[in-house]
């Protein structure tokens, strides 16, 4: 009896997704929590001017890191996972090659646009801390290597493979070498923080390899098609304004509230930022989780000719996602209504301001969970010029707030920092309800929480008549 449970157990597609999807949660919540506790150990041996560099530098790296890949690897979950469910091994390997292919070549560019951009709008910094500066430089083309990784891995179903070292290492590394610092009461400048980000950039990309490399096995075998580079590199521009709004949003963030606020700002914000993250981080471990299982489903279900109303399987995994991510939302609301005092006080009283900016952007995450992810099922549908410009137009959104929206609020007497905060997660907002409707619109399929739940209750109220 015991053993034919466990074979069921075992055999359910959603089981198994969604055992996957709570070790990736469990993952990103520690990882979460060692980034919490390595910054309130930045936040306490540096001051609030280098905590604020340090993070204005890490944002913009990351950043340029994304488009030194041209964001070709948000591709991959359409591409290479239609080209194996297909038996098209051909076409995943050329895909994989071209990906390494564009990251080689833009590296060189990215690398002179960041120093560029810190010399244009951050001279001081250059000037003060060049060796920072280079060093921050040096992590790009390792964090590009890391991402493209990360994401074709993803698409062969490696989720957990490709991004629990990203997860654990560097929070754990940060929380491990920092402290040992602290602990031996050794100073600590900016510099060394740098350095020891670009360590930990060396080391995921080493653990990251050697976990991954033997799911790629295919292609010394297979005869890799490249014809289509030209579409695939389109697509991933297309994309990557809306890849970094969800996944480099907190650097977008950072980067952009340095206008209104400066360094000592972004410090503040940083913290904020960073408490909220776990919930964040979950959010994005659910959906990473569960995007291949329902890309594949909504690929052979267009391919059949499914109507998107008759897509069952698809939308049973988008009610189960939807259902994990709302749950967790409301888990770390509680936990926040009860430890944020606490955790505020771990940085310092310089940073108690941050605490009314944690509640309004609580906001961001909490909208993300309820109206699901539309990303996923516009990019399947081939919807890419519309997220192409919606995201486009809440970039544009998001640096008209920062650059006059918060003077004119300071000027009514709000607080600089609550009033970034509150315009950001506002217009965040906005964009996901929008994008909900979108997709509703251009698919036929509901991604919200309430929308899939109730899908998926007729389709199983149906097939019991």
């Amino acid at each position: 009896m015991i053993s034919k449970l466990r074979a069921h157990l075992m055999a359910s597609e959603t089981l198994r997704t969604s055992g996957s999807a709570g070790i990736i949660v469990a993952t990103r919540i520690v990882g979460a929590l060692g980034t919490l506790l390595y910054t309130v150990l930045m936040a306490r041996m540096l001051t609030p001017q280098e905590f604020g560099i340090a993070w204005t530098l890490w944002s913009v790296a990351f950043i340029v890191s994304y488009l030194s890949t041209l964001n070709i690897g948000a591709v991959a979950i359409q591409e290479v996972v239609r080209a194996r469910a297909t038996g098209n091994d051909s076409t995943a390997a050329g895909f994989i090659i071209i990906s390494r292919r564009v990251l080689c070549i833009a590296t060189l560019p990215a690398l002179v646009g960041f120093v560029g951009f810190i010399w244009w709008q951050y001279p001081a910094v250059l000037s003060a801390h060049p060796l920072a500066v280079y060093l921050a430089a040096a992590t790009i083309p390792i964090l590009g290597w890391n991402a493209t990784n990360a994401a074709q891995a993803t698409a062969l179903d490696q989720v957990l493979r490709s991004h629990i070292p990203d997860m654990l290492l560097r929070p754990l590394g940060f929380v491990i070498i920092l402290g040992a610092i602290w602990a031996t009461g050794a100073p600590l400048d900016l510099e060394a923080v740098i350095g020891v980000y670009l360590g930990m950039a060396v080391l995921i990309a080493f653990v990251q390899y050697r976990l991954i490399r033997r799911f790629f096995t295919f292609m010394a075998t297979a005869k890799p098609d490249i014809s289509d580079w030209k579409r695939w590199v389109s697509a991933g521009l297309l994309l990557a304004p809306n890849r970094l709004l969800m996944d480099r949003l907190k650097d977008v963030l950072l980067l952009i509230s340095a206008v209104p606020l400066g360094v000592i700002g972004v410090a503040k914000m940083a913290v904020a930022l960073s408490i909220i993250s776990f919930l964040s981080f979950a959010i994005s471990a659910v959906e990473t989780a569960f995007a291949p299982k329902t890309a594949r489903n909504l690929i052979r279900n267009l391919a059949d000719g499914v109507a998107p109303l008759k897509m069952e399987r698809a939308t049973h995994f988008i009610a189960i996602s939807g259902a994990l991510k709302m749950a967790m939302v409301g888990a770390g609301a509680i936990g926040l209504w009860l430890f944020l005092p606490l955790l505020i006080s771990l940085y310092g009283p310089e940073y108690s301001v941050s605490a009314a900016m944690v509640w309004w952007f609580l906001l961001i995450p909490l909208s993300s969970a309820f109206f699901g992810n539309t990303t996923l099922v516009m990019q399947i549908f081939n919807e890419r010029i519309a997220f192409f410009i919606t995201s486009i137009l809440a970039l544009f959104t998001l640096s008209l707030a920062g650059i006059y929206g918060v003077p004119i609020v300071v000027a009514n007497g709000i607080d600089p920092l609550t009033a970034t905060a509150g315009l950001f997660s506002a217009i965040m907002a906005v964009l996901q309800a929008f994008r909900w409707m979108l997709c509703w619109w251009r698919t036929g399929i509901d991604v919200s929480f309430i929308g899939a739940l109730l899908r998926r209750h007729r389709q199983l109220n149906a097939k019991l008549a």
